[in-house]
């Protein structure tokens, strides 16, 4: 296999919707308490799932940032990564989502039309949906830098979201998951990933960093020479770490004192590793996460991740 083919499928096995779901729950942060967010919605008993339905729970709240501001009380999100398709089908697509979600109210018209709204973010402009929709006498208006709505093919909303172009800064967490990131604007999102205090928020941050650093790889190799950003990438990814290595002492103490807390300790790596191959994140990277989060040497990460590897597949085979 060639390293293209090693890298392709590197992105193929990336977790996008779990970064994009902490991207999402950071932007929309300060609104948590007026909204209710559902991941993969089922839009019916069968398997038909839209992405994010964001309902807001007061009409009167805006949302102030540029995927939030034309939201009505029904708003369904799909998230297109880097590697997914937008074109003409796809879009007919979550219009279909949309209409079967109106048409499942528990009475006749309880879900408005007029009160949904579609938003489909990708990290680059869809040119060749947007010619089509032109050809087609489709109306395209760019209503803020990176956001587009579609007008005259069904009477709810449609945004299109370029999330290359963005220039909201609430917007960050999603910008920095895009490859080619601009480094100035991660360097921000760390910065201001450190302030974060609320339950979740930086485990939100840590899903968005994995994926950025995955498909940034110069750019994060930049920032590991700047001992300011290496420390408060440390510092963002340490309630991960704690969480781990809490809920391996907590079985380790149950053993006896001393010897159960080293024992679980090594509980918690084993954890915070058994985490990472569940997710699909390549070895290298997770020897990389040991090494720098427990403090250990290239060789004593490697060993325990080898050794993870092995109870996994057994395990699943």
């Amino acid at each position: 296999m060639t390293k293209k083919q090693n890298s392709n499928d590197e992105k193929k096995r990336l977790d996008w919707h779990s970064g994009f779901e902490g991207g999402l729950m950071l932007s929309l942060r300060h609104y948590v308490q007026d909204l209710q967010i559902e991941r993969e919605h089922p839009l019916s008993s069968e398997p038909l799932r839209i992405d994010f339905l964001v309902i807001k729970k007061r009409p009167e709240v805006l949302i102030n940032n540029a995927i939030g501001r034309e939201f009505k009380t029904y708003n369904l999100i799909e998230y297109k990564n880097p590697n997914d398709e937008l074109n003409i089908d796809v879009l007919w697509k979550v219009i279909g989502y949309a209409c079967l979600y109106k048409s499942f109210g528990k009475s006749v018209d309880a879900i408005k039309s007029e009160e949904i709204t579609v938003t489909i973010l990708r990290a680059s402009k869809p040119v060749g949906l947007f010619k089509y929709l032109d050809f087609k006498g489709i109306v395209t208006e760019k209503t803020s830098p990176g956001v587009y709505r579609i007008d005259g093919i069904v009477m709810m909303p449609i945004n299109i979201v370029v999330i290359s172009e963005l220039q909201d800064g609430e917007l960050k967490a999603l910008s920095v998951m895009r490859p080619g990131a601009d480094i100035d604007t991660v360097r921000q999102f760390i910065d201001e990933a450190q302030t974060f205090t609320e339950p979740g928020d930086k485990r939100f941050a840590d899903a968005v960093l994995e994926i950025s650093a995955t498909v940034n790889e110069k750019l994060y190799e930049r920032l590991r020479g700047d001992d300011r950003m290496c420390e408060a990438l440390r510092k963002i990814m340490a309630e991960d770490l704690q969480d781990a290595e809490n809920r391996g002492v907590e079985q380790g103490i149950e053993q006896g004192l001393e010897q159960g807390i080293e024992q679980g300790i090594e509980q918690g790596i084993d954890i915070f590793i058994e985490d990472k191959l569940e997710d699909n994140v390549p070895e290298d990277k997770i020897i990389e996460r040991v090494e720098i989060r427990f403090k250990v040497s290239r060789e004593k990460a490697t060993e325990y991740v080898k050794r993870c590897q092995e109870s996994f597949v057994a395990g699943v085979s």
